[in-house]
C-alpha cells in the first residue's frame, strides 16, 4: 500500500526534484526530517500495538493514511473529507484528534474498543506535536523561501541560473519535479518557455521553442495566460474540460496540474508557472495550492525585475525601496514568526505541566519559569481567591525586596483586590497608582522598593475569577506595555486551563483514595457480614454452639482423614435426661436456660480440639479427632460428672443427667460417615433405655444385639 503525506507537504513517495536526467535538487532534510520523525513513531507504535487495527491520517481535503498498526487491515490511501465522517461511523470507528494549530491537523483512527488504550492515546500526542512541529517548519521554510527568491531577483543577474533558484528553493516547499516558466509577449501572443522540466520527456524543451495562443484549441498554459487567472486541475477536471472544448492538456495526462500567472506591477501577464504530477499518491494538497499561489506572486515580482533590469533609474529606485520594504516586512514577519515559535513552545510547556504529575508549588515554579522566557519576570507571584469567604491566599510568591510571601487577607483594596474586581487585565505604573489611590479604589502599601510597573492579569474558573497572575518591577528600566499585557493575557488562558486540569487531577485523585479507603472499609463490613452470616448459618443461635450442618461438614472432613491414613474418629450422641419435664414445667424461658448451662458443662468436659454441637432440642453430640476410644469414654465419664451438680434457674433448683451413646470409626462396619451417627445414637439409647445416667460404647455385642432385634 502507498503511504501518502501530501496534506501536510510531507509525501515519502517524493523523490528530489530533478533539474535534468542525472542531476537533483539539494537535500531538503528541513523539510523531509519531521516526517523521518513521524515514520518512525508510527513503526514504533505498530511494533508495540502488536495486532490492534489502528490508523494515523494526516488532515486535509483528502484525509491521507500516515501509517497503520495491523499490516493485515486495508486501510484506504485517501478518504474525502466530506466521507470521512462517514467512513469512520460505518465501521465504528474513534477517532482522535491528534494536534490542532489553526484547524485538525490529524486523526487517529482505531475500533471503538480501543478508543481508551493507553498506546493509541499517546501516540496520537505524540503524532499531533509532529505534525505541529511540521506546520511550524513549513512556515518557516515558506518565509524563507520568499526570502530567498527576492534575493535572487537581487543578486543573480543571469537568468537561467535564477529561474534555477527558483525550482530549487520552491522544491523545498512543494513537489516541483515537473516545473516550467514560460514567458507571453502579448502584443505578438507569442509563448515561450526558458525553463521546462519534466520527468516524461526525453529532453528538457529547448530555448528556442515556442508557441502561440490558439484561441480555438487552447492549451492550459494559454488558457492561464489568456485569462490571467491561476488553474488547479486535476486529471477529471482536464479531460472534462477537453470534452467541453474549452482547453486540452499537451502531452502526457498528469494527476494534477496547477498553473499560475505572472503578473508585472500594472497587472499584465508577463508569463506563468506552473508544476504537474503524474502519481496519484503525490496530488496537490489544499495547502500546497494556496501556498503555490503565494509563491508565485512572489516568483511574478522577482521574475518582472529580472527582466526589466535595465528600466529607468527611477523604476529601480522604486523597486529598491520596494525590496527594501519587502524586505523588511519579511523581517519583521520572521521576528514574529520567531517570536509566535517561542509563545507556542511556551504554551506546549504549559500544556505538558497540565498533565505532570508534582505538587501546585512545582507547578507554580515551572510556570515562573515560562513567562520569564516570555518577558522580564523577576517579580512574580500567583494569588489565589476563595470566592465564598473572600479570601486571598499567595501560594506562590517571588519577590526582590520581599522574601516572604503575604499572609493570607481579606477585605483589603490591594492591586490583587483590584484586578479581582475589575475580572479584567490592569497595567499600573507609578502616576495610575496614585489616581486609582485617590479614587479610592486601592490602597498602596509602603514598602522598601517602589514598584515602577505592575501587571496582573485575572486567572478564571469557568465565569469565576479563581486569582491574579503578577508579574512587577522596581526598575525603570523594566516597563511593562501594553503588548506584554496581551501576550500575558493569552498565555493566562492556557494557565487557567493547566490550572483546571491539575486541579480536576488532584480532586479525581483525592475522589480515588476516599472512594478506596470507602471501599476498604465496605469490603470490610462485607467481610465481618458475611463471617457472622457464615457463622450464624453454621451455629446454634441459642447456645452458641456449631449446629448439626457444622458437625456433619466436620465429620466427613475427619472421616476422609480416617479412610487415607487411619486418623482414629471419635462421636458422641448426647441427650439430656429429663428435659422435657422441665421445660413442661418451668417453662420454655426455663428450658432455654438450661439448655444454655448444659452447653457451658458439656464445653468444660472437652479438649480444645474437640467440636462440641448442638443437634437440636435436648440433643448434642461430640467429635473427637485422633482420639483412641478410651479417651472417649474418659470424656463420658467427665460429662456424667460434671452432671451431677444441680442447675440454678430462675430461683429454681433441678437436676438433668444426661445419657451418652459413644463409637469409634471401624472400617469393617462403617461405610461412610452417618454410620457413625447412626451407631452413636443407637448406643445413647440404649442408656436411654438401660436407666439414663450413664454411657454406652457401641461395639460388636450391641451390634449383634441390634441385628438380632432387625431380625
Amino acid at each position: 500500500m502507498t503511504v501518502s503525506l501530501l496534506a501536510t507537504g510531507l509525501c515519502p513517495s517524493v523523490a528530489c526534484t530533478s533539474i535534468a536526467p542525472g542531476s537533483a535538487l539539494p537535500a531538503t532534510r528541513d523539510r523531509f526530517s519531521c516526517h523521518a520523525s513521524i515514520e518512525a513513531l508510527i513503526s514504533a507504535a505498530r511494533q508495540q500495538t502488536g495486532a490492534i487495527a489502528w490508523a494515523a491520517y494526516a488532515a486535509g481535503e483528502l484525509k491521507c493514511l500516515l501509517g497503520q498498526g495491523d499490516e493485515s487491515v486495508v486501510w484506504p490511501t485517501h478518504i474525502a473529507a466530506e466521507d470521512f465522517e462517514a467512513y469512520c461511523t460505518q465501521l465504528q470507528l474513534h477517532c482522535r484528534v491528534a494536534g490542532q494549530g489553526e484547524g485538525v491537523l490529524g486523526w487517529v483512527l482505531a475500533p471503538m474498543a480501543e478508543k481508551d488504550h493507553p498506546l493509541l492515546l499517546d501516540l496520537a500526542v505524540r503524532l499531533g506535536s509532529l505534525l505541529q512541529t511540521a506546520a511550524l517548519i513549513r512556515a518557516q521554510n515558506t518565509q524563507r523561501v520568499l526570502y530567498e527568491i527576492s534575493l535572487l531577483a537581487s543578486t543573480t543577474l543571469d537568468r537561467g541560473a535564477f529561474l534555477q533558484g527558483i525550482h530549487e528553493q520552491l522544491g523545498t516547499l512543494i513537489d516541483a519535479e515537473n516545473f516550467y516558466v514560460a514567458l507571453y509577449d502579448r502584443q505578438s501572443g507569442k509563448i515561450t518557455y526558458p525553463y521546462y522540466i519534466d520527468r516524461f520527456d526525453d529532453e528538457a524543451m529547448a530555448h528556442e521553442t515556442f508557441e502561440f495562443i490558439d484561441a480555438d484549441r487552447m492549451s492550459l498554459t494559454g488558457y492561464v495566460l489568456s485569462s490571467g487567472q491561476p488553474l488547479f486541475l486535476d486529471a477529471a477536471c482536464i479531460e472534462q474540460a477537453k470534452a467541453e472544448n474549452r482547453f486540452y492538456c499537451v502531452g502526457r495526462l498528469p494527476e494534477f496540474w496547477m498553473g499560475a500567472p505572472l503578473k508585472n506591477a500594472s497587472d499584465d501577464v508577463f508569463g506563468m508557472v506552473a508544476m504537474q504530477v503524474y502519481d496519484v499518491s503525490r496530488v496537490y494538497s489544499a495547502q500546497d495550492r494556496a501556498l503555490f499561489a503565494v509563491v508565485s506572486r512572489h516568483v511574478a515580482m522577482a521574475l518582472d525585475r529580472q527582466l526589466h533590469r535595465t528600466d529607468l533609474e527611477q523604476v529601480v529606485a522604486l523597486r529598491t525601496q520596494q525590496l527594501s520594504a519587502a524586505n523588511d516586512a519579511l523581517r519583521q514577519e520572521v521576528r514574529d514568526r520567531e517570536r509566535a515559535e517561542h509563545l507556542q513552545n511556551a504554551l506546549f510547556q504549559i500544556a505538558e505541566l497540565s498533565s505532570q504529575p508534582g505538587d501546585m508549588n512545582e507547578l507554580f515554579r515551572s510556570l515562573h519559569m515560562i513567562v520569564g522566557e516570555l518577558l522580564v519576570a523577576l517579580n512574580f507571584y500567583i494569588a489565589l481567591y476563595d470566592s465564598a469567604t473572600g479570601e486571598v491566599t499567595f501560594p506562590y510568591y517571588i519577590d526582590e525586596f520581599k522574601p516572604a510571601p503575604p499572609r493570607s487577607r481579606r477585605g483589603q483594596r490591594g492591586f490583587t483586590e483590584y484586578v479581582i474586581g475589575q475580572r479584567r487585565p490592569c497595567l499600573i505604573d507609578y502616576e495610575e497608582a496614585r489616581r486609582l489611590e485617590g479614587l479610592g479604589e486601592i490602597e498602596v502599601q509602603r514598602q522598601s522598593g517602589r514598584c515602577s510597573s505592575w501587571l496582573g492579569i485575572p486567572l478564571f474558573d469557568g465565569g469565576q475569577v479563581r486569582g491574579v497572575l503578577v508579574v512587577q518591577s522596581y526598575s525603570k528600566d523594566v516597563s511593562y506595555t501594553l503588548r506584554d499585557q496581551e501576550l500575558l493575557t493569552f498565555v493566562s488562558r492556557h494557565i487557567d486551563t493547566a490550572l483546571s486540569r491539575r486541579s480536576a487531577a488532584e480532586a479525581i485523585h483525592t475522589a480515588n483514595v476516599l472512594l478506596e479507603a470507602r471501599v476498604r472499609d465496605r469490603t470490610r463490613e462485607l467481610d465481618r457480614a458475611n463471617a457472622r452470616l457464615q457463622h450464624e448459618n453454621s451455629h446454634d443461635s441459642l447456645t452458641g454452639l456449631p449446629n448439626r450442618s457444622h458437625l456433619q461438614h466436620r465429620l466427613r472432613q475427619a472421616w476422609q482423614d480416617f479412610c487415607r491414613n487411619g486418623q482414629q474418629v471419635i462421636v458422641m450422641f448426647i441427650d439430656l435426661d429429663r428435659f422435657k419435664m422441665i421445660n413442661d414445667s418451668l417453662g420454655h424461658h426455663c428450658g432455654d436456660i438450661l439448655l444454655v448451662q448444659a452447653a457451658e458443662r458439656l464445653r468444660s468436659c472437652m479438649r480444645e480440639r474437640d467440636l462440641l454441637a448442638r443437634l437440636g432440642g435436648d440433643e448434642f453430640a461430640v467429635l473427637s479427632i485422633d482420639t483412641p476410644l478410651q479417651t472417649g469414654t474418659e470424656i463420658a465419664q467427665r460429662i456424667l460428672t460434671a452432671f451431677e451438680q444441680p442447675f440454678v434457674i430462675d430461683d429454681h433448683t433441678v437436676f438433668s443427667s444426661c445419657s451418652i451413646g459413644v463409637v469409634g470409626a471401624d472400617s469393617r462396619f462403617h461405610q461412610e460417615p452417618a454410620d457413625l451417627l447412626r451407631d452413636a445414637d443407637t448406643a445413647m439409647y440404649r442408656v436411654k433405655n438401660g436407666g439414663r445416667d450413664s454411657f454406652a460404647v457401641f461395639n460388636q455385642a450391641l451390634r449383634r444385639e441390634v441385628s438380632d432385634q432387625v431380625e
